[in-house]
């Protein structure tokens, strides 16, 4: 792996499981064994890094989003809990609940990069759910973006409280989620 992807990883490690505020370029350096300077080399600030990881999570969502083509809308929506499910395996939050919190602390750049994602996963989700209801395997919705964003509000503070609470529980949330959604 290249000395650039593993800054990333790193610093995605650290980001989802401290907060954007509670790691240094310091502690990258001392997990991968370089100096800070090879880190700036790459990404001459905390904020450059910090978007690499962000579009590292948009990809990820539209990489899930493209696999899911010829699924059912329930696989598709299984498969968008499953990366949840992956963040709480990982004892990591999701990048919005991450960033959520410094939002007004981040620079413009990694305000819309995060947008960006958010803009993915919603309309990610927004297209499960309007594929559901066309298939009759989901009940009429009134509003598709309003549910996708009650739902997508709910995963990220499932990834939240999946530090706090059982795994089975919160598998049986989403299956309940899901449940509601058929009826």
């Amino acid at each position: 792996m290249k000395t650039k992807d593993k800054i990333i990883e790193v610093g995605n490690k650290l980001l989802t499981e401290k907060g954007y505020n509670a790691f240094s370029y310091a502690d990258i350096a001392k997990e991968i064994d370089i100096k800070t300077s090879s880190i700036h080399y790459h990404f001459p600030s905390k904020a450059d890094l910090c978007m690499a990881i962000i579009e590292l999570h948009r990809l990820r969502i539209l990489n899930l989003k493209n696999s899911q083509v010829l699924l059912s809308a329930e696989e598709k929506l299984r498969g968008l809990f499953g990366y949840y499910l992956f963040l709480i395996d990982k004892n990591q939050i999701c990048i919005t609940g991450t960033l959520a919190s410094d939002y007004h602390s981040l620079n413009e750049n990694m305000s819309e990069k995060l947008k960006e994602f958010n803009k993915a996963i919603l309309t990610h989700t927004i297209d499960i759910l309007q594929s559901g209801i066309d298939r009759k395997e989901f009940q009429q919705i009134k509003n598709c973006r309003l549910k996708a964003m009650e739902l997508l509000s709910m995963l990220v503070g499932l990834a939240q409280i999946g530090r706090l609470y059982p795994k089975d529980e919160i598998k049986q949330v989403l299956d309940q989620t899901i449940h509601n959604l058929k009826q």
